[in-house]
């Protein structure tokens, strides 16, 4: 700290104070200085992040014992079981989602849906989840729970693109299908199994019997593509890569 300047001689006024010189911005400053992008809340990925944080202060439920709801929204499932597959990620906290979706009804993207009405979409499209599981011959219902949002449509598919591109769920990504509905009895003679009907088969409609195609992913592939990613041994290119040949195969 500077010396306080000595009091004036008695019987003269004191000097006014001058304005102190205010620091130049030299080259280093400018080379140094941090540059943030400003906080826009209203920004399409920021509000899906205010849904996601909505969503993951509800407590998880048992995925078998969800009781009818109305509404929309978004959804995470997570696995809390004992199968090796899923060791990394299988945890009662239910941290990592093994999947995110969202639920919207038929006829959103048409503009004929009937927002007067109520909508049991959400809980619909957890209830073909829970099934999905029940179907398969190795994994429990009793080892999955869930997070369940009812939120206005408009901003349900925010919510889940954060998640998904955040969290990278395995049965968003490298295993694809999960929540595939039967194609019906024509695409189920002439398309191909999803890749997660072969890693975890049982589902009525994809049998062999019943959708005889194999799908080009084979068990073996999938799994070894679950092991690489928890390990992180999977960089984000590779991931878009195998996401990309995924969708091909279902094209």
């Amino acid at each position: 700290m500077s010396a306080a300047a000595p009091p004036p001689p008695e019987g003269e006024q004191p000097a006014a104070p001058k304005r102190p010189k205010s620091p130049r911005k030299t080259k280093k400053w400018f080379a140094d200085a941090r540059h943030y992008e400003p906080y826009n809340p209203l920004d399409l990925d920021n509000l899906g992040r205010s849904v996601e944080a909505e969503l993951l202060a509800r407590a998880p439920e048992p995925l078998g014992q969800v009781g009818p709801t109305y509404g929309s929204g978004v959804y995470a499932i997570y696995y809390c079981g004992p199968n090796q597959l899923y060791a990394p990620i299988s945890s009662e906290e239910c941290r990592v989602p093994i999947y995110v979706g969202q639920a919207r009804p038929q006829g959103t993207r048409k503009g004929s849906v009937d927002a007067s009405a109520d909508s049991t979409a959400l809980w619909d499209r957890i209830k073909d989840h829970r099934g999905s599981i029940e179907q398969v011959h190795d994994l429990a219902v009793n080892d999955f729970q869930v997070r369940y949002l009812v939120a206005i449509e408009a901003f349900v598919s925010l919510a889940e693109r954060v998640m998904i591109r955040q969290y990278r769920p395995v049965w968003n990504s490298i295993v694809d299908g999960f929540g595939n509905h039967d194609p019906g009895k024509d695409r189920r003679k002439t398309g191909k199994r999803p890749p997660w009907d072969e890693l975890h088969p049982g589902r009525w409609w994809s049998h062999p019997l019943n959708m005889p195609t194999p799908s080009l992913t084979p068990a073996d592939v999938s799994r070894t593509r679950v092991e690489a990613l928890f390990a992180g041994e999977l960089s984000t290119d590779e991931l878009d890569e195998i996401e990309s040949g995924i969708a091909d195969e279902e094209a």
